[in-house]
């Protein structure tokens, strides 16, 4: 029973790890994609 306890909660850590991982991956990808926006608005304005 012990060793099924251990089992169940390391697959757990292992889920959720992947699923962070996935998730910082996401926002990173926004966050670029913000700032790439922002720039270029800057870009826009400055040589308007």
């Amino acid at each position: 029973m012990q060793i099924l306890a251990t089992l169940v909660a390391l697959s757990g850590a292992v889920l959720v790890t992947s699923l962070w991982k996935q998730l910082l991956k996401l926002v990173l990808t926004v966050a670029v994609l913000i700032f790439c926006f922002g720039l270029y608005n800057i870009a826009a304005v400055v040589t308007r």
